[in-house]
């Protein structure tokens, strides 16, 4: 059963007067870690916001745990760590997350426990003690996703958190997160980091403008592949004509990248070149990343 549905889902800002979201649709089970990746301004944070209750639905249905997104039940569901992090200045991290716990524990046996996994999730050991105002970014983002594992009920929700975080916690981090999906919870992560998206996802929902434009499991990601053809000569002319040729391939600093989809092969595309008589320089085959699909799906050709 999915716990988390989105259905037509359209946020307007009307004083910006601009649509974030456009009939957005998807559904994600328990145990995925869902990636949303865009471009600055595709509505991946609007989309966490409205699913952690922080923002209305202008149109359409989204539900989180069986429940519609900003009831009591659906937050209750929901741990969100929201880009940038937010925690009062004046307290310690440990003080925060203490607070936090305070409010969904039934006993302090569970409320000491919620806070030891905060801590454990985010590796706070080193300054948990210290007040929040001093913290600097990566340290905040880490105390956001401790919060987050505290008030998480069957959902996280985790934007840009991984972000900036030192290499070697972050792979750590990275491992706590992927156990709590295999542990039953949803994960939906927003990143600029494409990289660590494909390293952690197991799906992912490309957005732009709003919509959403590509959903892709990182399995299938990974079993694709492109070809790259450098052109020489009159450059411009040649990836025009391949670009023609081939609707779903992309520009690329030295010419196209082609992915070989269905029963298209590096032969038909270097005769393709010969036909169009077009000079190739060089090419390569490589596996299909996020970013092929990202710069699709943004139509930068």
């Amino acid at each position: 059963m999915s716990v988390v549905v989105c259905d037509g889902v359209t946020k307007v800002y009307r004083r910006a007067r601009r649509a974030a979201l456009v009939q957005c649709s998807f559904a994600a089970e328990p145990g995925e870690i869902l990636g949303l990746v865009g471009p600055n301004g595709a509505g991946k944070s609007t989309l966490l916001g409205l699913l952690a209750g922080e923002l209305a639905v202008s149109a359409g249905t989204a539900v989180v745990d069986g429940h519609r997104a900003g009831t009591r039940e659906a937050r209750r569901a929901a741990g969100y760590a929201a880009d940038p992090p937010l925690a009062p200045p004046e307290l310690t991290g440990m003080e925060w997350l203490t607070y936090l716990a305070s409010h969904r524990a039934r006993s302090p046996r569970e409320r000491l426990a919620l806070v030891r996994e905060a801590v454990e999730l985010g590796e706070l050991e080193d300054f948990a003690s210290r007040r929040t105002g001093a913290y600097s970014r990566g340290m905040m983002q880490r105390l956001a996703l401790g919060a987050a594992r505290v008030t998480a009920g069957t959902v996280l929700l985790l934007d840009e958190v991984l972000n900036g975080i030192d290499p070697l916690v972050q792979r750590r981090v990275r491992g706590r997160v992927a156990a709590l999906a295999r542990g039953g919870r949803l994960i939906i992560l927003a990143s600029h980091d494409l990289g660590t998206v494909e390293r952690l996802a197991t799906r992912v929902l490309v957005l732009c403008r709003g919509r959403v434009a590509a959903d892709v499991s990182t399995a299938d990601l990974v079993s694709a592949r492109v070809v790259e053809i450098a052109v020489t000569g009159s450059g411009v002319g040649a990836v025009r004509r391949l670009l023609d040729r081939f609707p779903s391939a992309t520009r690329t600093e030295t010419g196209v990248a082609v992915p070989l989809e269905r029963a298209l092969t590096v032969e038909h595309v270097l005769a393709a070149c010969g036909e169009l008589r077009i000079a190739v320089g060089a090419s390569r085959v490589r596996y299909r990343a996020l970013e092929d699909i990202l710069v699709a799906a943004d139509g930068d050709r």
